[in-house]
């Protein structure tokens, strides 16, 4: 059954290469409908995660920010599918960088420096564009698509922005490229399968297990760590701005940089919450004795 779907998935990508780009949002209203007003997708796992994370939210605030969540979701999707055809030009058109200077103070000094961001907005055009403005200098860590010849095909239209992409049954080869001055992206605000390692933080009025894995860089490579915050400016259009969390994570105490970036992640949420991705079961982990 993968080389199938897999020759449906491409022929869909195709087509939206080649329809205009404003016509791809008739799509994301069609998915919206089938999502939110049909087979419900979720909706109760994004309506607790959302009356969990804003104690005393008013019906009417939960309905919007529930709708806001779709819309985001089935945006993001189709510009999604239609930015694996753009070029270098039309990407960064719709997708700017602010306060680049920050990471290029490092990589021109062949220092590496990791650069963590959240789930919000369009974090797919995010690891497009890293490729296309610091051309061969980053990495994007990636789980692995069950469908290898889907897996293949995706990660071919990814890597002509020069991004180097390394699964995460590859991390181990990340050692080989920190010598390198590269900028290695990284997102740690989804649940983790294994909470074995997980680091525990307060995150949204909850107790939150995280992944370990910026914290895990950051203090033995000695890293500097980077947020990048992802804003909507509209319909289609974002910016990405960058800010220190620090230059010493090997100083900082056990789980002190994973608070720090989970702040940071809150933050970018409270700017436009409909942006995050609540469908996802970020609270399906309690902590025991909780």
């Amino acid at each position: 059954m993968q080389r199938p779907i897999y020759l449906v998935i491409r022929s869909i990508i195709q087509v939206f290469s080649l329809i205009p780009y404003n016509a791809i949002y008739i799509f994301s209203k069609i998915l919206y409908f089938i999502l939110y007003y049909l087979i419900r997708y979720r909706r109760t796992v994004v309506k607790n995660n959302l009356i969990n994370s804003y104690i005393g939210l008013s019906k009417s605030k939960l309905d919007t920010l529930t709708k806001d969540t779709y819309r985001n979701l089935t945006e993001i999707t189709v510009e999604g599918i239609k930015g694996l055809s753009f070029n270098e030009a039309s990407l960064n058109e719709r997708f700017k960088f602010q306060q680049a200077e920050l990471i290029l103070k490092y990589i021109n000094n062949n220092q590496s420096v990791i650069v963590a961001n959240g789930h919000i907005g369009n974090w797919e055009w995010a690891v497009l564009q890293f490729g296309y403005y610091f051309k061969n200098k980053s990495i994007g860590i990636y789980k692995q698509i069950k469908n290898d010849y889907l897996n293949h095909y995706i990660n071919t239209l990814r890597a002509k922005s020069t991004i180097q992409l390394l699964s995460t049954r590859e991390t181990r080869l990340i050692a080989e490229e920190i010598p390198k001055g590269k900028i290695i992206l990284l997102m740690g605000d989804q649940n983790p399968s294994n909470i074995k390692d997980a680091i525990w933080t307060r995150f949204l009025n909850q107790e939150t297990a995280c992944l370990h894995g910026i914290e895990k860089y950051a203090k033995q490579y000695k890293l500097p760590v980077i947020f990048g915050s992802i804003k909507r400016i509209k319909k289609g259009y974002y910016t990405m701005s960058f800010s220190l969390l620090t230059e010493q994570a090997e100083l900082l105490a056990p789980g002190q940089l994973t608070q720090m970036y989970m702040a940071a992640v809150e933050q970018n949420i409270q700017d436009a919450p409909g942006n995050w991705l609540w469908t996802h079961r970020r609270w399906k982990h309690k902590r025991k004795g909780d």
